[in-house]
């Protein structure tokens, strides 16, 4: 075993003699072997056979390629993950940079510090799609349409250029949000008219998920939007309200509601009955049984009956909601058109650079065991949205009547309160 000391104490002492010299590489062992060789040191043993070619290409790149202002570890360490998961063949398994992941935290906490608005691209533009009620945009005369020209004199022509339309949104938000307190100077444009500048103040945004209102004198009509991490709590407010009323039925509106989180549509169901909120399902076959989650206060639960509003759009934990309603709560129907079919769970786990995975680790149920993934739920009643209906429903959420008419164009509304008159 001597010939093994030899053989160390020449790698020991070649490594200090390239460390300490004048090199480019000096006081840089990661530079001297690479930091591919680094990094792969640090790869579990079971798989370093595996990993080497990827290692082994890392370091060519990172020692040999002429361009080197070509070089970007951050992009090729997207371009790796994105690869690898891009195997799987799942659209809902996918990576989010730091960026885009603190952005995806804020939208499902319920909570962001901006301006209020959400954005759209149309033909290049960067459009004011909605803005919030009561926040700072809104305050200083924002209105739906206007065109962003610039933030902070930087134009957003010049942000966007080669970006696809989901990386030009979230570019354009990054540079709008900020610290509670800070200051954001916007350059718009309404139609045709000359372009303005205002000058806000970011405040804390409360991202509005949940609705409420009467409406035809006694029913509860409720709209979500998105299950966010604060939407039971938006909730309880108005199952305060409206269950303290002699009601005769509710609606509970999940149209184009995309999902969100699990948890959050457990507690919504807490709301209306205990008991099953759905069965998730692992690969092996194995089932487990997820319950309601009641709420934190005492809250009279509904007895009365309750139309579900569906569509194409409703999606994830809506298309969870909306079943276990079906199958749960004694008087409850769905109304409206096919839903997505999104069945499938997703948990995100946060990686060491802040950004995260998006992984499919198995997919749900409804109580009574109905598949959900690529089906969708198939409402009690189908009515479809029809373009030449008439305007016979009341105007809820952000809708507005056409002009010189006090109702809104809903067919589904108006079948759903058709159901529970007597």
């Amino acid at each position: 075993m001597q010939w093994l000391r030899y053989i160390a104490v020449f790698i020991a002492g070649w490594l200090t003699a390239m460390i300490l010299a004048a090199t480019p590489y000096a006081g840089d062992i990661s530079r001297v072997v690479g930091p591919g060789t680094v990094a792969q040191l640090q790869t579990p043993w079971g798989l370093r056979v595996a990993f080497a070619p990827f290692w082994e290409a890392w370091q060519l790149v990172d020692s040999s390629f002429y361009d080197r202002g070509k070089i970007d570890h951050p992009r090729m360490i997207k371009g790796a993950i994105d690869g690898m998961l891009a195997t799987l063949d799942d659209k809902y398994t996918f990576y989010q940079e730091p960026e885009v992941a603190e952005q995806t935290r804020d939208n499902m906490r319920g909570v962001t510090a901006g301006i209020g608005i959400y954005l759209r691209i149309i033909d290049g533009k960067v459009l004011v799609w909605r803005p919030i009620a009561d926040a700072p945009a809104v305050k200083a005369g924002i209105q739906q349409d206007d065109q962003i020209l610039a933030i902070d004199d930087e134009l957003v022509a010049d942000i966007i250029r080669d970006l696809d339309e989901n990386d030009a949104v979230q570019a354009i938000a990054s540079r709008i949000r900020g610290d509670v307190g800070t200051i954001v100077r916007l350059r718009l444009q309404r139609g045709t008219a000359e372009p303005y500048v205002v000058t806000l103040t970011r405040a804390e945004i409360i991202l509005p998920s949940v609705e409420w209102e009467i409406i035809d004198n006694d029913v509860g009509y409720i709209r979500i939007s998105e299950f966010k991490g604060n939407s039971p709590d938006i909730l309880y407010d108005g199952m305060r309200e409206l269950t303290a009323q002699p009601l005769r039925g509710y609606i509970i509106d999940l149209r184009s509601n995309p999902g969100g989180l699990l948890d959050s549509a457990q507690r919504v169901l807490g709301y209306f009955y205990e008991g099953t909120a759905l069965w998730e399902q692992r690969s092996a076959g194995a089932r487990r049984e997820l319950m309601t989650i009641p709420p934190d206060g005492d809250i009279q639960k509904p007895i009365q009956p309750i139309v579900v509003l569906i569509n194409e759009d409703s999606a994830s934990a809506s298309e969870v909601v909306a079943g276990a309603l079906r199958d749960k709560y004694s008087n409850a129907r769905l109304v409206g058109v096919q839903s997505f079919g999104k069945g499938i769970v997703q948990s995100i786990y946060p990686l060491s650079n802040g950004g995260t995975a998006r992984l499919t680790v198995s997919q749900w149920l409804t109580p009574n065991f109905s598949m959900i993934h690529k089906r969708g739920l198939t409402p009690n009643i189908v009515v479809e949205d029809a373009e030449d209906a008439p305007a016979d429903a009341p105007c809820v959420a952000n809708r507005r009547p056409a002009t010189g008419e006090n109702l809104c164009r809903d067919p589904q509304l108006n079948r759903a309160l058709e159901l529970l008159r007597p």
